[in-house]
C-alpha cells in the first residue's frame, strides 16, 4: 500500500460534536448521565502535529518561483535557453519509478 501525505488528513470536525448540535439535544447539552458535560478535546500525535505545521509553511510558500521563471524568460529571449533531454528523461524514469514503487 502507498501513503502519501492526503492519507495523514483527518477530519476533525466529523468526529466532534458542535455546539449547535449539543442544543438540539433533549437536556440541551447541559449534563451528560455521569454529570455535566465536558468539552470535547483533541490531542495531535507529533507526527500529526508537524504535519500541520508543514502545511502551514507551505502555504506562505509562493505558488511560482517569479525569479526562476524571470530567468529562463530573459534566455529564451536571448536564445540561450536549452533543453536537456537526457536530464528530463532521467527526471521522468526517477519519477516513474518513485511513483511505482522501484
Amino acid at each position: 500500500m502507498k501513503i502519501n501525505d492526503q492519507s495523514a488528513y483527518i477530519n476533525l470536525e466529523a468526529h466532534t460534536m458542535k455546539a449547535a448540535d449539543v442544543a438540539h439535544q433533549p437536556d440541551g447539552g447541559a449534563r451528560h448521565e455521569n454529570g455535566p458535560l465536558s468539552a470535547d478535546k483533541v490531542v495531535l500525535s507529533p507526527k500529526a502535529r508537524e504535519l500541520q505545521d508543514a502545511r502551514v509553511e507551505l502555504a506562505k510558500l509562493p505558488d511560482v518561483d517569479a525569479q526562476h521563471v524571470a530567468r529562463i524568460q530573459h534566455q529564451i529571449e536571448k536564445g540561450t535557453y536549452r533543453i536537456d533531454g537526457g536530464q528530463i528523461a532521467e527526471r521522468m524514469i526517477a519519477e516513474m519509478r518513485l511513483n511505482s514503487g522501484l
